[in-house]
């Protein structure tokens, strides 16, 4: 049988048959196929080839296989991993560097991984999340005088009624931060104030209780497992009562019909807006708010709409804007647009999009850092490659075959890999609590994982170790004979071309990482450290005062702060709704100027204070009067601008307003200096105060303390506070921290670039290490006949470290523009932002080139002093 018609049939044979009746089955069968050929014919003949093999394969033939293969190949591998046991403690150095690599860019990987793959499940826990969805209101005309994500209240139920085939259900919700009480036990809680179709639309586990029933009746609440046992110690307390202090109704009891389990954290129902509700109450409940709910449409309402199986959300949304334009009077729908935002991403996009581009920057990071790992053990495995060449040389002379040294150099590297990883898996349960502290984060342990967290684990960690070690094993194995008996490589000038492409590509990712964590260090520091227009030092923010939303509650506000001034650790004390960059505006409103239509003037975001607010927040009055002067009677009807409204208005103190939704004139008392009361993200807009009289409404006690112990100064407001509000728990924050959760994002980013420039610099100076190392051992007959012919210590040290100051001078080429890209990207984010200089590229740079090449000087200092007989000799 000639080569050209041998067939697969007989490569199969030799797989499976036994060596000593190889030849006379190979021979018959080859026989029989030439006798096909010719009566038959060839492609026929073929088939009955492979038929006639498939007969061989039987347990007859099979069992007559001598195992010697299976103990040859055992005894092997044993052979490796004993060789390189050996390796590894006679290169002590090149084996640390190799595994510290690795091990840093697993761990990175690892706390780094968990965290995003955490992000990632907010909102998967809700049933049917694919198919639920958040209105929301877009004005044609302008920003609208209400929240997005307040839409006209009938909306939703609109949308069910009329479109069953479209719209599943619906679920709309208030919320409001209560006062719950048990015995001597009170807890400042945010509750949910909706409809009874609440389980149904998100298919919350119930622990106790009826869901069919549980939000039916009015006096009704229910809590979740956490607040059973923060009140009750224990979880089934259904048929219980616990007392809600409500801003119409005072205290009531209300009676636990249903216990559910704890939610995931961040969901975009119970933590909407960072609410974090824990007590759910039903729509009948909504008369002890004061609020309206299902039953107008100009009443504004957060809304969820689930839609069928199958139904299109461009179709859903279509729908609802045909139905707000049927149903909702002119005046409400005229300049409304309502989208559909999912669920399913709703966290990920809110904020401008904060978590989303987090997620991507670290996913970017962790990618950048295995990939330095990575090269950074091919660098140091073709380093150490050269003591290895005579061994395989050795194994090729003695049977050897190129398949077999590529085993042993990528089983080596994948060993390697599950080394680090296990390693990185101890780091993890050691440093996830420090490093979920660093970003304000929580991480679980690993014992906590899943089943299916182990297997990306693994298959991750193989999949580096085979990166890691694929180029160098194929490099070995391809090494002839003869040259590696020698001690030669096929091609030295190729390998350290390849060595400093790789290097030179660190340096790039880490000249890129050093500038961007630089520049963001400095856009964070600029939010935390500029003039934001008000005083936000030694300001404590009390948040859990009873709303007593009447003249006599105004009476008992005003009686509070009188007792809270006797005490000489307080400065001043401001009753309002809001505070700078935290639930500072109720709602929106346009102003114009007295008898012009409303309509036609400026939207401006509206607050409510009293005359001390500007005191404590340190408000700049540029004219005027903050309403009045402390201590003066009350004058009503009174306005206080900021810059941005009494610009855009034209207007001067004294001059009369008139506001959209209110039937009064107002009287400009003060103009006051912009300042940024929102993330520094938007521009400032048009502000107006009034007077909490006027508005029938607040939520914060504000103290500016004097200067002396932030904690005894704490203890004395929490003492005054237990005796002027002997219910309502003492919770509060300071204003700097209410900024640092503004900028919670950014922080995190900062922490974590900061934390992955220096595992980078790490990395690439480990690498930096391996390929001097390389080109020290081939140039050291070079450098000996260099130092006879006269060459000094530093001429040596000057010629190695030139090779690295061209890589690095290329990667700053490279690196300076993709960076500047990337920061000017991410800082047109910011309405307010820092000018970036050229400074902040030269001090990374700067850095990072002298740290290089201290290494490089200090790994080649040994080289270039030793003795050039005794180099010359060894080559």
């Amino acid at each position: 049988m000639s080569n050209e018609h041998r067939h697969t049939a007989l490569r199969i044979l030799n797989w499976f048959c036994p060596p000593h009746l190889h030849e006379e089955i190979e021979g018959d069968l080859i026989q029989k196929f030439n006798r096909d050929v010719k009566t038959v014919g060839e492609r026929k003949a073929k088939r009955r080839l492979m038929w006639n093999v498939v007969r061989f394969f039987r347990p007859g033939i099979l069992l007559r296989n001598r195992f010697s293969m299976e103990l040859n190949q055992s005894y092997m591998y044993r052979s490796y991993f004993k060789i390189m046991l050996r390796n590894m403690i006679k290169q002590k150095f090149y084996s640390a560097i190799t595994m510290l690599g690795l091990t840093v860019g697993i761990t990175f990987a690892l706390l780094t991984g968990i965290f995003i793959w955490g992000e990632l499940q907010v909102n998967t826990d809700l049933k049917d999340v694919d198919r639920l969805y958040l209105l929301e209101t877009h004005y044609k005309t302008n920003e609208g005088n209400q929240p997005p994500f307040f839409v006209p209240a009938l909306l939703g139920q609109a949308a069910i009624e009329q479109y069953p085939t479209l719209f599943e259900n619906y679920y709309r919700f208030r919320d409001r931060a209560i006062t719950v009480s048990k015995s001597d036990k009170h807890f400042r809680l945010q509750s949910m104030i909706g409809d009874s179709t609440f389980f149904d639309m998100f298919g919350f586990h119930i622990l106790h209780g009826d869901p069919q029933s549980a939000l039916n009746k009015p006096n009704t609440i229910v809590i979740t497992e956490k607040i059973a046992r923060q009140f009750f110690d224990r979880s089934d307390v259904t048929g219980e009562s616990l007392t809600l202090s409500t801003e119409v109704s005072g205290s009531k009891e209300h009676l636990i019909t249903a216990v559910i389990a704890d939610v995931q954290e961040k969901n975009s129902v119970t933590d909407f807006m960072n609410s974090d509700a824990q007590i759910f109450l039903p729509q009948e409940s909504r008369t002890d708010f004061n609020l309206g709910f299902q039953d107008e449409w100009n009443t504004g309402i957060i809304t969820y709409l689930k839609l069928t199986d199958g139904a299109s959300p461009v179709e859903a949304t279509a729908v609802l804007n045909k139905i707000l334009q049927k149903d909702a009077p002119k005046d409400i729908s005229n300049d409304k647009t309502i989208v559909l935002d999912p669920l399913s991403n709703y966290y990920l996009l809110t904020n401008h999009g904060a978590v989303q581009k987090l997620i991507v920057s670290l996913m970017v990071i962790v990618a950048f850092i295995l990939l330095l790992a990575v090269t950074n053990f091919i660098n140091i495995s073709i380093a150490s490659s050269f003591s290895r060449l005579k061994e395989v040389g050795v194994r090729k002379v003695i049977g050897g075959v190129k398949g077999h040294v590529l085993i042993q150099f990528l089983s080596e590297s994948l060993l390697l890999a599950t080394v680090s990883g296990t390693v990185s898996l101890l780091l993890y349960e050691i440093l996830h609590n420090y490093f979920a502290n660093v970003l304000g984060v929580s991480l679980p342990s690993l014992l906590k994982m899943s089943f299916l967290f182990w297997v990306y684990f693994l298959t991750s960690t193989i999949a580096v170790g085979f990166l890691a070690g694929i180029y160098p094993s194929f490099y070995l194995a391809s090494t002839g004979a003869i040259e590696s008996l020698k001690g030669k490589f096929n091609s030295v000038k190729g390998t350290l071309r390849f060595s400093r492409g790789l290097v030179g590509f660190q340096f790039l990712v880490a000249v890129f990482t050093l500038i961007t964590s630089f520049v963001m260090s400095r856009q964070i520091s600029y939010f935390m450290e500029t003039d934001l227009g008000y005083d936000k030092s030694h300001v404590l923010i009390a948040s859990s005062l009873p709303r007593i939303w009447t003249e006599e509650g105004m009476n008992k506000m005003d009686v509070a702060k009188r007792e809270f001034l006797t005490s000489p650790k307080i400065k001043s004390v401001s009753l309002s709704w809001g505070s700078p960059n935290f639930n500072f505006e109720p709602y929106k409103a346009n102003i114009n100027h007295a008898g012009q239509p409303t309509e036609k003037g400026i939207l401006t975001s509206m607050s409510s204070a009293d005359e001390a607010y500007a005191n404590v927040y340190g408000l700049k009055l540029l004219d005027g009067k903050f309403f009045f002067d402390e201590g003066e009677p009350f004058q009503t009807n009174r306005l206080v601008l900021n810059e941005s409204a009494q610009k855009a208005l034209g207007i001067q103190v004294g001059d009369k307003l008139d506001i959209q939704f209110s039937d009064q004139q107002f009287t400009v008392a003060g103009i006051v200096k912009d300042f940024h009361f929102e993330s520094m993200h938007e521009k400032i807009k048009p502000v107006a105060f009034t007077h909490n009289r006027d508005f029938q409404a607040y939520r914060y006690f504000s103290f500016k303390l004097n200067p002396g112990s932030i904690v005894q100064s704490v203890q004395e407001v929490e003492r005054l506070w237990k005796n002027i509000f002997p219910n309502d728990p003492f919770v509060y924050a300071f204003t700097e921290d209410r900024l640092a959760i503004t900028y919670q994002t950014e922080l995190q980013l900062r922490k974590a670039t900061a934390f992955a420039s220096v595992l980078i610099l790490i990395i690439v100076l480990t690498g930096v290490l391996g390929l001097v190392s390389l080109s020290v051992t081939k140039r050291n007959k070079e450098i000996g006949i260099r130092k006879v012919l006269g060459a000094s210590v530093s001429n040596i040290l000057a010629l190695i470290s030139r090779e690295y100051a061209l890589l690095m001078i290329i990667a700053f080429g490279l690196g300076i523009p993709v960076s500047y890209m990337f920061i000017s990207q991410w800082l047109s984010g910011f309405a307010y932002r820092i000018d970036v200089d050229g400074w902040m590229f030269v001090v990374p740079i700067l850095a990072l080139f002298c740290i290089t090449i201290v290494m490089v000087c200090a790994q080649s200092f040994k080289t270039a002093k030793s003795d050039p007989v005794k180099s010359l000799k060894y080559e």
